[in-house]
């Protein structure tokens, strides 16, 4: 077995051994075979090395999801750099922050991120080499194209990746990706989503996400190939494409679902045969909203965090019968909760959900506080496993709940209340569209339970049917209508956003009732 066997690049090289004319990916400008992409690749590292990236070297990815994208992340692998994939929608501040923290030796980034990139190397006091990543995907007139791609001189232990969480409760972490991380990661989950060579995959969810990044080492592993599709934004059209483009893997976010619902009649969705979700919770409403849009497709609901990319995912032969649930442990994974007494359970309990497996990150770069809250000694002498920090059911079968994250959890007039379960309840109202339950201070109760919503149901509504619902406490104190919901960069609901737009009144006790 080759040395080079549990590197990443050794995907895409494989891939060109394999089928060196088939296509890896496409998008609206270029078409992409795997000897292509492996010649523009290496093209890439050749001039990283000539700017004097080598081993270890972090470099900025900031590319809308293209082939230029896929170039750049294979050619920043095959120089043995160390990737940092960024939303192009980054802000200048957050990139100063970035620059600062994982120092870079260089800046891959479209040609129209000018400005900012200027802007934030200007705060973070740097002079970096700026490479426009949009031109990286066209062929290079007179070069030899390679006959595979040559295997950078890094250990499969090294850092293949650092991804940035989107901090929206304090500064950034990187999270430390390694190449046995995301080879692992990669085999587990295309095991059992069965991607095959002629998939097509529509990947609309942002590269510099773990999940869009993913589907592009998923396609290298298996042969597949890859629609770059640069957003969701605008549903009618993102649809047209993923039509005419014969896709037959779709992976979603649960914020995309109502967002395809309205318009999938008017086109020819056959061919999507597999749809995959994760980030958020899959409400059951969801669920059903997507197998009767997409009858012919297997729906994978999966759940993860980007410091393992993937606990778990439910068998769609199970997805009728337990559509709350997350599922069990991937392949080559375990899992267990742990309860407020300390004590590790495998099945009847509700705890914090613990990760032991290939796939559990490093660790977050330059951050060893934060790390060790969340790397700690596992059942092995001298292994560390992730404490995930989210609340998790586990039912007498093993199959696994999301309760709430740790910090989400309320503690309304001293009883505990799950956000998760309120929008459960919000969520099968017939006129919900989208609920993000929150917290927010209160001086009497400490905190009161506040739910925003978009939809055509009136606050009025709502209450009533929370409460024939729901405990007391669980009641939400508000409910506020809004027209959409503020998203982070990742297409999430931006949580503190939401936050921000309500300040939770200075009520006397007697008026303390769930407002309209």
């Amino acid at each position: 077995m080759s040395a080079s066997s549990g590197l990443l690049t050794r995907f895409l090289a494989d891939a060109v051994a394999r089928a060196p004319e088939s296509l890896a990916v496409v998008d609206q400008d270029h078409a992409l075979s795997y000897r292509d992409l492996a010649a523009a690749a290496t093209r890439l590292a050749t001039e990283l090395a000539r700017r004097g990236v080598g081993r270890g070297d972090r470099v900025i990815l900031m590319q809308p999801n293209s082939a230029a994208f896929c170039v750049a992340w294979w050619g920043i692998l095959a120089a043995g750099a160390v990737a940092v994939p960024l939303n192009p929608e980054t802000l200048p501040a957050r990139l100063a922050f970035i620059l600062g923290n994982c120092t870079p030796r260089a800046i891959i980034a479209d040609s129209a991120l000018g400005e900012t990139v200027a802007q934030a190397q200007a705060e973070a006091g740097q002079a970096l080499p700026v490479l426009e990543a949009d031109r990286l995907a066209a062929p290079a007139a007179g070069d030899e194209v390679p006959a595979t791609l040559a295997q950078p001189p890094v250990l499969d232990l090294d850092l293949a990746a650092i991804i940035y969480t989107s901090g929206s409760t304090g500064a950034p972490k990187g999270v430390m990706l390694t190449h046995l991380n995301m080879t692992a990661a990669a085999r587990s989950v295309a095991e059992y989503l069965g991607y095959q060579p002629e998939d097509h995959i529509f990947c609309a969810i942002p590269m510099s996400f773990d999940y869009g990044l993913h589907q592009v080492n998923m396609a290298a592993l298996t042969g597949a190939s890859v629609r770059a599709e640069p957003g969701f934004a605008q549903p009618f059209f993102a649809l047209k494409r993923l039509q005419d483009s014969g896709a037959t893997v779709l992976p979603l976010v649960p914020t995309m679902v109502p967002m395809i619902a309205p318009l999938a009649d008017r086109f020819d969705l056959s061919r999507v045969r597999l749809v995959s979700s994760t980030a958020a919770a899959l409400h059951a409403e969801l669920i059903d909203t997507i197998c009767a849009v997409l009858p012919g497709a297997r729906v994978f609901s999966m759940y993860g965090l980007t410091e393992c990319h993937r606990c778990t995912y439910l068998p769609p032969e199970e997805l009728q019968r337990r559509k709350t649930s997350v599922g069990i442990a991937i392949p080559n994974t375990e899992l267990w909760v742990i309860d407020d007494a300390g004590q590790a359970h495998r099945h009847s309990a509700t705890g914090e959900l613990v990760i032991r497996g290939a796939t559990v990150m490093k660790g977050y770069w330059q951050n060893p506080e934060a790390t060790a809250r969340r790397l700690k000694p596992g059942p092995l002498p001298g292994e560390m496993v992730l404490h995930t920090g989210d609340i998790c059911r586990l039912d007498a079968e093993g199959f696994l709940y999301f309760v709430a994250r740790t910090d989400d959890i309320l503690k309304i007039g001293g009883e505990k209340v799950a956000p998760s379960e309120v929008e459960a309840v919000l969520s099968a109202h017939a006129l919900v569209s989208e609920v993000c339950v929150l917290g927010a201070a209160h001086p009497v109760h400490g905190q009161v339970c506040v739910a925003h919503v978009t939809g055509t149901a009136t606050p009025e509504a709502l209450l009533d049917w929370c409460r024939s619902r729901l405990a007391p406490a669980s009641v939400p104190f508000r409910v506020m209508i809004w027209d959409a919901m503020p998203r982070t960069q990742n297409g999430k609901i931006d949580r503190a956003a939401l936050s921000a737009r309500f300040e939770a009144p200075r009520a006397p006790v007697a008026a303390l009732q769930p407002a309209e």
